[in-house]
C-alpha cells in the first residue's frame, strides 16, 4: 500500500536535518597533502569530506576539502546500465604528526611510482583493503508523517539507499532514523540544483519514538 495513503502527511516548516553517506572510492594517487579519488558519486567541491583508508589491521581517517570534481566517464552498473563515474582532487585538513605517520607508511608499502608535481611528490598507488569517503549532508523537511518524509536537498540521492539520518522537531528534540529513498525528483529551475527525496522510515530510535508521535498527534 502507498505510504501516502496510510499515514497522513502534513506540510511542515522549519525542520531541519543531517545524513551521513558513505561512498567507495578508488585511490589514484596521494600525497602527505592530498589525494586524487575516483567515485560513483559526484563529490562537491568546497565539501569536507573523510576519507577512510583500510589497509592490513589498520585504518586511516583523514579530513579533507574537495578542491576539483570532475564528470570522468560512463561505467557500468549492476545491471549493465551506463553510470557516471566522477575523478576529483582532495586537499587533506587534519594531518596531524600520528596520522602523517601512518599515511607515509601506507604510501611506502603501497606506492608504483612517484609523480612529477610542483608543490609535492605524488605517488601512484595499489589500491587499500578499502577506501570510502563519509561526509554528513543538510536537509529540508517538507513534509512529514509517521512513516516517511519529503526531504529538499542539493545532491541527488539513489532510490533504494538506505542512511542514518536525524532531524530537528521544535523544541530542538532530535529524531533519529534509518531511511530508505523512495524517490528523487530534480527541482525544475533551481540554481544551484536542488532535489525532493521521499523517504521512507524503516527504523526509528526507541528514545525519539515517544517524542516524534506526539509531534504528529500535535500536527492532528
Amino acid at each position: 500500500m502507498d505510504e501516502r495513503r496510510r499515514h497522513k502527511r502534513f506540510t511542515v516548516e522549519g525542520i531541519e536535518g543531517t545524513l551521513q553517506f558513505s561512498t567507495d572510492v578508488d585511490i589514484l594517487n596521494i600525497s602527505v597533502s592530498g589525494a586524487a579519488l575516483k567515485a560513483g558519486r559526484r563529490l562537491e567541491i568546497g565539501r569536507e569530506y573523510t576519507l577512510k583508508l583500510e589497509y592490513r589491521d589498520d585504518v586511516i581517517s583523514l579530513n579533507g576539502v574537495v578542491v576539483w570534481s570532475v564528470l570522468s566517464e560512463l561505467g557500468s552498473g549492476p545491471h549493465e546500465e551506463k553510470v557516471p563515474v566522477y575523478k576529483a582532487g582532495m586537499r587533506f585538513t587534519n594531518v596531524i604528526s600520528e596520522k602523517m605517520e601512518k599515511l607515509l607508511d601506507f604510501i611506502d608499502r603501497n606506492k608504483l611510482r612517484a609523480l612529477d608535481d610542483r608543490l609535492t611528490i605524488r605517488f601512484d598507488v595499489i589500491s587499500p583493503d578499502k577506501a570510502s569517503l563519509n561526509a554528513p549532508h543538510s536537509y529540508t523537511v517538507t513534509k512529514l508523517s509517521r512513516g516517511g518524509m519529503l526531504i529538499q536537498m542539493d545532491v541527488p540521492l539513489e532510490p533504494e539507499e538506505t542512511f542514518r539520518m536525524d532531524f530537528c522537531l521544535q523544541g530542538d528534540a532530535v529524531i533519529r532514523v534509518l531511511g530508505r529513498v523512495a524517490s528523487c525528483i530534480e527541482i525544475s529551475d533551481t540554481t544551484p540544483k536542488h532535489y525532493d527525496i521521499g523517504i521512507e522510515f524503516l527504523e526509528i530510535a526507541e528514545s525519539d519514538r515517544v517524542r516524534f508521535e506526539e509531534f504528529i498527534e500535535r500536527l492532528l
